[in-house]
C-alpha cells in the first residue's frame, strides 16, 4: 500500500514539474489580463475531452490583451475542480479565473478558443463571448483525473 502512494505522489509531482516547464502564457507575477474569444460556431458539450487528456504543452492563452474590466464572478481553480462547477453567465460578461493551488491549471472551455492557463497562485479575467448555450470546461492537465465543469451562458 505504501508502494502505491509513493508511486502516486511520485506521478503527481512528475506532472506538476512538466507543467511548470511549460511558459506561462499569462502576465507575470500572478497579474491579471483578459483574454477574449470568438463566439463558438455550436454550442454543445463535447465529446471530444479524450484530445486533452494528455500531455501538457498544447494550447495557448485564449488571445490575451491588457484590456481591464470587471468580472460577473470568480471561479477558483484547487484540488482538482472548479468551483462553482456549474458556471452561469450572460453573454459578453467576463469572469475571473483564480488558481489558488499549488500547480497550474487551464480554463479551456471545449470548442471554443477560450483556453487559459494559469500557474499556481495567478488570476485572469476571461471574456465570455460565447452564442447562448451549454459548454464543457476542463483542466486540459487534469481532466484524466476528473476537473471539469460546466458553462452555462445566457
Amino acid at each position: 500500500m505504501r508502494t502505491r502512494s509513493l508511486v502516486a505522489v511520485t506521478l503527481v509531482l512528475s506532472l506538476a514539474a512538466v507543467a511548470c516547464a511549460k511558459s506561462s502564457t499569462g502576465t507575470a507575477g500572478g497579474g491579471a489580463s483578459t483574454a477574449t474569444s470568438a463566439a463558438a460556431p455550436s454550442p454543445a458539450a463535447s465529446s471530444d475531452s479524450g484530445r486533452y487528456g494528455s500531455g501538457y504543452g498544447s494550447g495557448s492563452g485564449g488571445g490575451q490583451s491588457s484590456a481591464a474590466g470587471s468580472s460577473a464572478l470568480t471561479v477558483t481553480q484547487a484540488n482538482l475542480t472548479f468551483t462553482p462547477a456549474e458556471i452561469s453567465v450572460h453573454q459578453g460578461d467576463s469572469i475571473t479565473v483564480e488558481d489558488t493551488d499549488s500547480v497550474p491549471h487551464t480554463f479551456t472551455v471545449e470548442g471554443t478558443s477560450i483556453d487559459v492557463t494559469n500557474q499556481a497562485g495567478q488570476s485572469q479575467t476571461v471574456a465570455i463571448d460565447l452564442k447562448p448555450g451549454t459548454y464543457s470546461v476542463i483542466c486540459r492537465f487534469h481532466v484524466s483525473m476528473g476537473m471539469k465543469a460546466t458553462l452555462v451562458v445566457a
